[in-house]
């Protein structure tokens, strides 16, 4: 159990954010719901949290030697009803841009995992290719990003990441250098 530490001049406080080498689903809503702090960089609420847990992250290893994380979606009704039963009629697949928004999700922890604090957003993605699908039929999505390139410390510390998703173990996605930062934010104006 974590030791309850208020951040600085926040009345609430707060559990401290550990650096694992595995995260459970209770421990990303945690973070989701900030209960580790707001100088964190956010990940989103579900259903828009596109992993149940992420299995792997380091900070060596990966295709570069920089670094690389694995996380894994789990496809039920329960789970994946939001976007089959609009995305499309008759024809449910799991939109695409989900995807892309897992690559930068798990892409984005990189950084508060490495220690970067402050506001965390999308900066660039260089491209990528579909080559399946999600359907209901599905059982797990899979998403691994590589680091392949790292700024840290820095008042714009930023990761660049190529992505691989894939579908019961089939490769459906591949994306390459996706940036992602983090901007510190000072309390001086």
């Amino acid at each position: 159990m974590s030791a309850l530490v208020p951040p600085a001049g926040d009345p609430v406080a707060h559990r401290q954010f550990e650096q694992k080498s595995s995260y459970d689903y209770p421990y990303l809503l945690a973070y989701a719901n900030r209960e580790f702090g707001d100088d964190l960089p956010p990940l989103p609420l579900p259903p828009w949290l596109m992993f149940h847990r992420i299995i792997e992250i380091s900070a060596t290893g990966g295709a570069h030697n920089l670094g690389f994380a694995i996380a894994e979606y789990d496809i039920t009704p329960e789970t994946a009803d939001w976007f089959f039963r609009y995305h499309f009629k008759r024809n449910p697949i799991m939109p695409g841009a989900l995807g892309i928004d897992g690559v930068f999700q798990l892409g984005g922890i990189f950084l508060p995992w490495i220690g970067a604090r402050g506001m965390g957003m999308a900066i660039s993605f260089g491209g990528g290719k579909f080559r399946g699908m999600v359907t209901p039929d599905s059982r797990i999505v899979q998403f691994r990003v590589d680091v392949n390139q790292l700024k840290f410390p820095s008042s714009l510390s930023t990761v660049k990441v190529d992505g691989r998703v894939t579908c019961d173990g089939k490769l459906i996605y591949e994306m390459y250098d996706f940036a992602v930062g983090v901007k510190s934010q000072s309390k001086a104006a």
